[in-house]
């Protein structure tokens, strides 16, 4: 049984088992590498991943903008 990425994280609404209709699939970007959620927190992922798209392709500066946030929260700073 996979299980869904939020099932640790005791995410309000996780319903724990991977449905493969919202597994995630960068193997662009590293063999193998899957993200799997289940059928509640996969639609939320689903269209965070579609927003970040599209800020990449429409926002000149996002990309510098959101490494920065992601570097703040891995120092814990947030």
């Amino acid at each position: 049984m996979i299980l869904c990425k939020n099932y640790d994280d005791e995410a309000p609404g996780c319903l724990g088992m991977a449905d493969d209709r919202y597994t995630m699939d960068f193997s662009d970007v590293e063999p193998g590498a899957k993200i799997y959620w289940c059928s509640a927190c996969g639609p939320v992922a689903h269209a965070m991943d579609a927003a970040i798209q599209e800020a990449f392709e429409t926002r000149p500066g996002f990309a510098e903008e959101f490494e920065e946030a992601i570097e703040t929260v891995e120092r814990g700073d947030a």
